[in-house]
């Protein structure tokens, strides 16, 4: 009986993005957390080696965009505008199946894992910079107090820690699957995190700012064939250790026990076909569906799309993530089944 009150929370990038999540710049001001139309800007203000940041910006507007080489009479700002719209998950997979594919020259090969490696290394430096704040915090304890119990599960698809940092001292995070980690709740993080570091055993470890975060990238392609001649070139992959898979193995059980899956600040991109197909195992595995809820500005077009990607007949809707922590689990419940 109590698998069926069970309810896996998904956190997305418009989670963040809802719950005020900001970076300090200069002379005080305040940057919101990226989103796919701010993401290159962004991420190359924040970018910590110089190098990378040239490295990634020459090969978007080559590749991209078709300059023969960066505009140099353009400023920083000017530059990151023509970025705008280069779709993020497209830019990786780009790169990973360039990486591959068997009619890539060597040079081409090179200069992608090259590439893959300076956008997979800068990410942790990139959020890193976004801290919680008063907003967040009192978006994020609403939720546990109106909504999550302690069977309960949090998946959070963010490399950012706003929502574990944001929660009461007693309600600990504790990452599940991490052998080092413990508290109150559970957190699913299969897209890593960027508190995670490696140790020197290959184990992932909880660190405040490590050498090098534990990230998955976000590609179509999520597994990539081991190669012992390119070394580091798996990071960025599902595959690139036993905890990551495990996480993900975690993650899909959740949700077969699962009453309700509610996807906050989640789209559903594209790219993400790996999570999709883990959804569409669900649900085909399931004597009877789950309670689906998305919570998102764009509710109406991502319960369309879910409806017609997916045997799902029905989604709850809401359309800010303030409105959702406010209202309480026994009302969700009751939208649900009504």
């Amino acid at each position: 009986m109590a698998n069926k009150k069970k309810i896996v929370y998904f956190l997305g990038a418009g989670a963040s993005y809802g719950a005020g999540a900001t970076a300090i710049v200069q002379a005080g001001g305040k940057i919101p957390i990226p989103t796919q139309a701010t993401f290159w800007n962004t991420f190359l203000r924040f970018c910590s080696s110089r190098r990378n940041r040239i490295d990634i910006e020459s090969f978007l507007f080559r590749y991209f965009l078709g300059y023969g080489k960066t505009p140099a009479r353009l400023t920083p700002i000017e530059r990151r505008k023509l970025l705008t719209n280069i779709d993020v998950e497209e830019v990786f997979t780009f790169l990973s199946e360039r990486a591959r594919a068997p009619s890539t020259s060597p040079q081409l090969r090179t200069y992608a894992l090259k590439i893959w490696n300076a956008l997979v290394s800068e990410i942790g430096n990139v959020f890193l910079h976004f801290k919680p704040n008063v907003k967040t915090r009192s978006v994020y304890r609403s939720l546990m107090s109106n909504h999550y119990r302690s069977f309960d599960t949090i998946v959070s698809f963010n490399y950012d820690t706003i929502f574990e940092s944001s929660l009461l001292a007693r309600t600990k995070a504790r990452y599940v699957g991490l052998n080092d980690s413990s508290g109150g709740v559970s957190v699913l993080k299969p897209h890593g995190s960027v508190n995670w570091g490696v140790s020197d055993d290959g184990s992932i470890q909880i660190e405040s700012t490590p050498a090098e975060s534990v990230i998955v990238a976000p590609t179509h392609l999520k597994f990539v064939s081991t190669n012992p001649d390119e070394g580091a070139s798996q990071a960025g992959y599902l595959n690139q250790s036993e905890e990551i898979r495990d996480i993900w193995a975690q993650m899909e059980q959740k949700m077969r026990g699962a009453r309700v899956l509610i996807f906050i600040g989640y789209s559903f991109p594209v790219s993400d076909l790996y999570f999709s197909s883990v959804l569409r195992s669900v649900l085909a595995d399931r004597d009877t569906n789950p309670g689906i809820v998305v919570v998102n500005p764009d509710a109406v077009a991502i319960s369309d799309r879910l409806k017609s990607r997916f045997a799902i007949r029905k989604v709850v809707q809401y359309f800010d993530i303030g409105q959702f922590v406010q209202s309480s689990r026994a009302e969700l419940i009751d939208q649900i089944i009504a």
